[in-house]
């Protein structure tokens, strides 16, 4: 790939500055494109006869044998193979089946899309013929899809007729959609009209989102209009939950502003996104949008709590603080949240965080660092494991750390176990036997 923009950019420069390089070749150039202005000239003339047609036709074959011969000569006389890159590409510009057919026959494959996308963009469908001949090569779908997408920049409707009569399916969902992207690129409101009048699929549902990303930068008032037209569905919030990304890096109130624009129905997964993005900056400023979100516009309850637990995984401390102000049923994902937020502090100062927690609170997040230690750092997950109050809790919770340590440090699991001062007797005994049977070829222990 790097090379092929080595040699865009060098065809460019080889543009501008071969006619002073080489002034000796420049006038055989110039007269190949003379010839094919001329012989363009001799096919829009006036109506001859049926001679003369027949006799200006074979003129017009030898010419272009002619031609493509000496070109093909120029070629292997060329110092360097930019310079043969930037004569095919020029003449791709006049005619791109022949410059098709002299990259071929001088084996400049690496030239085909570049071609394509020229004879797409200047809707040569002369070079069909070419493409159908490449059905059977394995590059057939990228060779397809460059002229389509050259030829869906200047005509879409086209591009998307002609790929229903030029490919067949896995291959044509792919190329729709790389045609619709290009569509979209340049008029993502027209793209968006056609695609609301194709039967919803996976593949729709991804163009949606594609287009919504060029819609968003050319009329984010008209998105979000036609966002609220649409019916409320999957593809609707997927469509708000692009759009509010997109919008929420850039400017945290540009997103709140659009959100505005929107039915109540749809904005749900917009605010869990802001908030989740001003939890970042100014956590208290997103507990205040939240809420006000949750009573201006009766906010779904599950978005409320999802959006509360996540502010949690930025702000741990705070939201541990006013734990008490929410529901047993959201203080659970709160406490979850939180807890991951913490994994990277130290025991001790974890502790200090979730000591003012109830005893229940404690152990959830507990249980939730024991099993996101286990791996890392078994045996904190072991202390934080023994401090769970709940018995039945606290047993099951050192079970799961010690299965995972011993796994790779069997002895030092046992220790553990040997030396708890929360297990029973024959709790030791009933872990350490289950340990035992848990051999492998890395971990037997040898009397």
């Amino acid at each position: 790939m790097k090379w092929l923009i080595v040699v865009v950019i060098s065809w460019c420069i080889g543009f501008i500055s071969y006619p002073l390089l080489w002034p000796s070749n420049s006038h055989n150039t110039t007269s190949s494109v003379s010839i094919l202005s001329q012989n363009t000239a001799i096919k829009h003339s006036p109506t001859a006869s049926t001679g003369d047609k027949s006799s200006q036709g074979q003129q017009i074959l030898e010419q272009k044998q002619f031609d493509r011969d000496a070109l093909k000569a120029s070629l292997d006389t060329d110092e360097t193979p930019y310079m043969s890159i930037f004569k095919i590409m020029q003449l791709a510009e006049q005619d791109p089946l022949e410059a098709l057919l002299i990259a071929q026959e001088t084996q400049h494959e690496d030239l085909y899309g570049f071609i394509l996308e020229i004879a797409g963009k200047k809707q040569f469908t002369n070079v069909i013929s070419w493409l159908e001949q490449q059905k059977s090569t394995e590059q057939y779908e990228s060779l397809l899809d460059s002229y389509l997408r050259g030829l869906a920049s200047v005509n879409p409707q086209q591009a998307l007729s002609d790929v229903e009569l030029l490919a067949v399916e896995p291959m044509r969902s792919s190329i729709v959609m790389s045609i619709v992207d290009s569509w979209a690129s340049s008029d993502a409101i027209s793209a968006f009209e056609w695609l609301k009048q194709q039967p919803e699929t996976q593949s729709t549902l991804k163009m949606y989102l594609n287009t919504m990303y060029y819609y968003i930068e050319q009329s984010p008032n008209e998105a979000a209009n036609l966002i609220s037209s649409l019916p409320l569905n999957e593809s609707t919030n997927y469509l708000v939950t692009s759009m509010v990304y997109q919008l929420v890096e850039k400017n945290i109130q540009d997103a709140v502003d659009w959100l505005e624009g929107i039915s109540v129905e749809q904005r749900a997964s917009g605010v869990f996104i802001i908030s989740r993005k001003m939890a970042e900056t100014d956590p208290e400023a997103a507990l205040v949008f939240l809420n006000n979100q949750k009573q201006a516009y009766d906010l779904n309850q599950d978005y409320f709590n999802s959006a509360l637990a996540e502010i949690a995984s930025v702000e741990p401390n705070m939201m541990l603080a006013r734990i008490d102000n929410y529901d047993a049923n959201v203080q659970r994902d709160i406490i979850i949240n939180a807890s991951y937020a913490l994994a990277e502090h130290s025991e001790s100062n974890f502790l200090q965080v979730v000591e003012l927690l109830s005893d229940d609170n404690k152990d959830i997040a507990y249980r939730q660092r024991a099993n996101q230690l286990s791996q890392t750092d078994p045996q904190q997950a072991f202390n934080i494991a023994e401090r769970i109050s709940n018995a039945s809790a606290r047993e099951e919770s050192i079970v799961s750390t010690v299965n995972v340590w011993s796994g790779f440090d069997k002895r030092a699991a046992l220790s553990a176990i040997d030396n708890s001062t929360q297990l029973t007797a024959s709790q030791k005994v009933d872990i350490s036997n289950q340990i035992q049977l848990q051999l492998t070829s890395s971990n037997i222990i040898y009397p």
